[in-house]
């Protein structure tokens, strides 16, 4: 009778892609340095550990012909530092202001102004990491079924599959959830994580193996700590006696 595969939860954040990268580097292009965190800016919670203020905007509205100058020189559709320019007066008219709170500016900028840039074309871990992947996939495909998981809403998820299609990572299963707590599903009996939300949803009857990062330094659970990526997997007599990987002489395999 063939054993029951063991069924592999891989994040998508900070174990595949890299997104705290991209997401700081088009903070400080949009924002400035002054929000970004002082100690220890590598996070996952971009919310509350960057700054984000509320804003009032203007709406504009574009003038009746008959209220718009017939000739405005070139010269006044210049733009300066503040993204305006001296024909704006005359083109536009400014009512009803409308007031975002900070949530809403995170909201906007995360998954409105860069949501292709920071889910879509964030880069990989590290380079050409996909075959160090595939071949983690390969080495244990006859004992474990692997499914990436990823807390993505309505708006990341076209980019998130733009970032997934455009690597070289053989996986045959994706699940996209709206809470960390839905990674842990029925069939679901390990996640590889970074996340410390992952981590602390965990059901009693689940697991996890933890890749270090500066912001889960406290949590100590894991099956398998002292990790740094996936591929350190590869070749670990910890993680081949979980999953009860049986080496074949002949060929490799059982």
């Amino acid at each position: 009778m063939k054993t029951k595969k063991i069924k592999i939860g891989i994040d998508i954040d900070e174990v595949l892609r890299a997104k705290w990268l991209q997401f700081d580097k088009y903070y400080v292009e949009e924002f400035g340095e002054d929000g970004t965190p002082e100690e220890n800016p590598y996070t996952q919670n971009y919310f509350n550990n960057y700054v984000w203020k509320d804003v009032v905007e203007k709406n504009r509205y574009l003038k009746e012909p008959e209220d718009t100058p017939e000739k405005i020189s070139p010269i006044d559709y210049l733009v300066d530092e503040s993204g305006e320019s001296p024909a704006d007066s005359f083109i536009f008219k400014m009512e009803e202001s409308n007031t975002l709170s900070a949530k809403e500016v995170y909201n906007r900028f995360m998954y409105e102004d860069y949501v292709l840039e920071i889910h879509g074309s964030a880069p990989l871990m590290y380079k050409r990491m996909e075959l160090d992947i595939d071949k983690f996939i390969k080495k244990y495909e006859d004992f474990c079924d692997f499914v990436v998981l990823g807390k993505e809403n309505w708006f990341s998820i076209p980019p998130t599959l733009f970032f997934l299609s455009k690597t070289m990572m053989r996986f045959k299963e994706y699940r996209f959830h709206d809470n960390y707590d839905e990674y842990w599903s029925d069939d679901v009996d390990i996640v590889i994580t970074c996340n410390p939300d992952v981590m602390e949803c965990k059901p009693n009857n689940k697991k996890h193996i933890k890749l270090d990062r500066p912001y889960n330094t406290q949590n100590k659970s894991g099956l398998i700590n002292n990790l740094l990526h996936v591929n350190d997997l590869i070749n670990s007599e910890k993680f081949e006696k979980i999953i009860g990987y049986k080496k074949d002489e002949k060929n490799g395999k059982v």
